[in-house]
């Protein structure tokens, strides 16, 4: 099996929240660099199923299933003895020169604005395989389909994600090459954004297993459940921020939570406008809720994407 591997290694990182014209990727000035004519699709799949449906249970992700879903594995040079040199996480490509996750998967480097090392942040894209963590030299020597990243970007900080504000765009110095096993997700855009909530709906979430990538459906919390996440089950620090910045994602006592997961998209999927449904990237995993929304066993915090869309749009100028 064929597999494919970007490779980014980030040389600055900058905190900013500079706000622009519109959160409307139809309206902003760099709205024309998201939502390529095939994001959101499924090319490698649309021959045998039409498009996935929503799982039943944890299901394994077929290779190219989700070709914007890529997997992070970013260099901790401080590792102990015995433990892996790399922690990883998960994101979405959004552009041909962006992936957006979760600040907190650079936690590791400090609070303080700290740049890691060149060649110290992988991304892995397409036919993903988790059992290894691929690595390059620099940009010359590096195969085909491998970027060096030029930049990560915060909303705030790359503090613990207990703390919101969980964003972070991760900017390639090369453009990332689409085909049919690796494209973006789509933005919501238009009538999908006014209004941009989804309560009480079902949407489709990835996760990481020890050898490959998961599928599994998440409901959506109800505005009032939400509403109840906000006030009694998030960290005291995150109940002053603006409830449209998270939801939850209720699950079930079985299902098991991998550190690997945060920054993983969950995914709605929707027609607009007279064309075929797409999948769009409602929220980012950030953390599991220590006490869970009745009546569900667990609770999982996303931070909301199109609470975010304007500072998206203000960052990702190529």
């Amino acid at each position: 099996m064929k597999t494919l591997f970007y490779v980014i290694a980030v040389i600055s990182m900058t905190i900013t929240s500079t706000k622009g014209q519109s959160d409307n990727p139809s309206t902003h000035q760099n709205g024309a660099l998201v939502n390529d004519e095939r994001c959101g699709s499924q090319p490698s799949i649309q021959e045998a199923v039409p498009f996935t449906s929503y799982p039943k249970g944890v299901q394994r992700v077929e290779p190219g299933e989700y070709p914007w879903v890529v997997m992070l594995s970013i260099e901790n040079v401080a590792y102990f003895v015995g433990e892996s040199p790399y922690t990883t996480c998960m994101g979405s490509i959004i552009s041909k020169r962006f992936v957006l996750t979760v600040s907190s998967c650079f936690s590791l480097y400090g609070t303080e604005n700290t740049s890691p090392r060149p060649r110290s942040i992988i991304i892995s894209a397409g036919e993903i395989d988790l059992s290894t963590t691929p690595h390059c030299d620099d940009y010359t020597s590096c195969p085909l389909n491998v970027y060096i990243g030029e930049s990560v970007k915060y909303y705030r900080d790359n503090g613990p994600a207990e703390g919101g504000k969980n964003i972070a765009l991760v900017k390639t110095t090369q453009t990332i090459f689409f085909h049919d096993t690796v494209l973006p997700i789509c933005l919501q855009h238009d009538a999908l954004l006014y209004p941009p909530n989804f309560w009480g709906e079902i949407g489709i979430r990835v996760t990481a297993s020890d050898q490959n990538l998961q599928q599994v459906g998440g409901h959506i919390l109800s505005e009032e459940e939400n509403t109840k996440l906000h006030e009694s089950h998030l960290p005291g620090d995150m109940r002053s921020e603006d409830v449209n910045s998270v939801f939850g994602i209720g699950g079930t006592a079985a299902e098991v939570y991998h550190d690997s997961d945060i920054g993983g998209p969950l995914m709605i999927k929707k027609p607009i406008d007279n064309v075929p449904p797409r999948f769009y990237l409602y929220g980012i995993r950030s953390f599991k809720a220590e006490t869970p929304v009745p009546p569900y066993a667990s609770t999982f915090v996303y931070t909301k994407v199109s609470h975010y869309l304007e500072w998206i749009l203000d960052n990702i100028s190529e």
